[in-house]
Parts: C-alpha cells; sequence; structure tokens
C-alpha cells in the first residue's frame, strides 16, 4: 500500500476502539480533522452502546466540533475535504433504509486540485490515507467481500464536506 504521508491519520485507532469501540465513523472525522480519536470521543455520545454513525449522527458530530458544513448527495467532482457515507449494493437493496445501514462504511475524503485520497480505519493495521484507485483494488475489495450477498457494487451516499470552524 502506498500511503498519502501528507494527511493525517489517527494514531490512537486501536486504543480508541478497545476503550469505546471507535470505528470507521469516529475515525473518519478524526482524520479528516486532523486530530486523535480522544479529541472526538464526546462527539459521539452512543458509543460504545450503539457503535454506529447514521448521516444524521455524524452531522451532529461536526457541530459538535464547532464546524460547518455541507452535504452533498454522492461523489463530489471538485476539490473536497469531508467524510463519504458509502453504501455496500447486494441482496439488502429493497430492504427498508435501516437495514441496508448495516452494509454502510465510512471513509475520509481528500482532493485538492488533483488526486482523490481515501481514509479507511481498515487500511494498514491502524488505519492510513490511500490513493482512491489503490484503496478500491485492496481495501474496498476485501471489505466488499466481507459482506455475505454483496454484489460487488458500492456507491457514495452522501459526503459531508467540512468547510469551517
Amino acid at each position: 500500500m502506498t500511503p498519502c504521508r501528507e494527511l493525517y491519520a489517527p494514531p490512537d485507532l486501536l486504543e480508541a476502539n478497545g476503550a469505546w469501540k471507535a470505528n470507521c465513523g469516529p475515525s473518519a472525522l478524526a482524520a479528516v480533522l486532523g486530530v486523535p480519536l480522544r479529541l472526538v470521543r464526546a462527539a459521539f455520545p452512543s458509543f460504545p452502546a450503539k457503535p454506529w454513525t447514521t448521516p444524521t449522527n455524524m452531522a451532529s458530530a461536526l457541530a459538535a466540533q464547532g464546524l460547518h458544513h455541507r452535504v452533498q448527495q454522492g461523489m463530489p467532482r471538485g476539490d473536497v475535504h469531508g467524510v463519504a457515507f458509502l453504501q455496500i449494493r447486494g441482496t439488502w437493496d429493497s430492504a427498508p433504509e435501516r437495514a441496508q445501514y448495516r452494509h454502510t462504511h465510512w471513509v475520509g475524503l481528500h482532493r485538492d486540485g488533483g488526486v482523490l485520497s481515501v481514509y479507511d480505519c481498515n487500511a494498514g493495521s491502524a488505519g492510513g490515507w490511500l490513493p482512491a484507485e489503490e484503496w478500491k483494488a485492496q481495501v474496498l475489495a476485501e471489505l466488499l467481500a466481507r459482506h455475505r450477498g454483496a454484489s460487488g457494487k458500492w456507491a457514495v451516499r452522501v459526503v459531508l464536506e467540512v468547510l469551517s470552524r
């Protein structure tokens, strides 16, 4: 894997996962904000009892950090710095939305005039940023393979682009 070294990967992912079940949602937000997971912990009050993050939860987490954001359906074409809520496609596609949420995943996104980079907590032993094509071929492919009934397809449901503090 070729990490994108200029972007921040929270060094406390494994510790936070053990302590409060931090996973893809909180880690993607921490990576995008450039802070350790311990600094976003309070923005995820349902963890560890309910360790999942809906788009509404993520918008609340951004607000709790004092951040303004823009919600975009699908993948933005231009520059972007934010978190993306991915939907894994499969036999559950016609199920109610709540059932489909069991097959979702959060990643961080960064593109500034060039290559799109993706932060994924599953990249390497403690998560990291990768060029999008490398992330798709390695990390996403493994993620799709772990979902029984998956079609091998996926989509960006929504992107919450961080605008400012």
